[in-house]
């Protein structure tokens, strides 16, 4: 799969935020949205996901393309558990699903997190709620929003294992603002 981006521009009234971005995308592939603050990363991804219009530009292949995401804010159902946060955004909640989506968990959180509502965990373990979400949703592409934000070191490094473990031939774009993650991550470093 290859999604291209031509031209692509983004204004909000005179503040330019993107201005003529040109990129090929290709599956298989980890690229990493490196600027600093305000730099157009996050409009960029609202423009991919279609929750947002460029003012001009356009992209190709990406119609019709399957995506998961992580946003900034986490997204999550706060009354339900993390096992109940993965099987709603999937094909029913068999007891199967939910023995997959608990060894899915599992790589990233604690079993004694699993059953209680996610209102109750930290704010480190939301954010692997909802990165094991986005990796448990069928997609073809995946955008992360800064998706290390408020991991340790350690967790960080633990959660960017799983995403290569899970993402080999999918399209991930992750916006960060370190670039030892994008080394990390194998991936290639696009600056906006």
């Amino acid at each position: 799969m290859e999604v291209n981006i031509r031209n692509l521009s983004k204004a909000f009234g005179n503040l330019k935020v993107l201005t003529g971005v040109n990129l090929t995308l290709r599956s298989g592939n980890i690229y990493c949205l490196m600027g600093p603050s305000g730099s157009g990363k996050t409009t960029f991804f609202r423009i991919l996901l279609g929750l947002e219009n460029a003012d001009s530009g356009h992209t190709e292949g990406i119609t019709g393309i399957k995506t998961a995401a992580v946003f900034q804010e986490n997204c999550l159902c706060e009354a339900f558990t993390p096992i109940d946060n993965l099987t709603m955004v999937t094909a029913g909640a068999s007891k199967e699903t939910r023995k997959l989506a608990k060894q899915a968990l599992l790589k990233l959180l604690p079993e004694e997190s699993l059953s209680r509502p996610v209102s109750t965990l930290s704010g480190g373990m939301k954010r692997r709620v909802a990165i094991a979400r986005a990796l448990w949703v069928p997609s073809e592409m995946i955008i992360m929003d800064e998706p290390f934000t408020g991991l340790d070191e350690d967790t960080k490094r633990m959660v960017i294992r799983r995403i290569l473990e899970c993402t080999k031939d999918k399209l991930v774009i992750i916006s960060t603002h370190q670039e030892e993650d994008a080394g990390l991550l194998n991936g290639i470093l696009i600056k906006l």
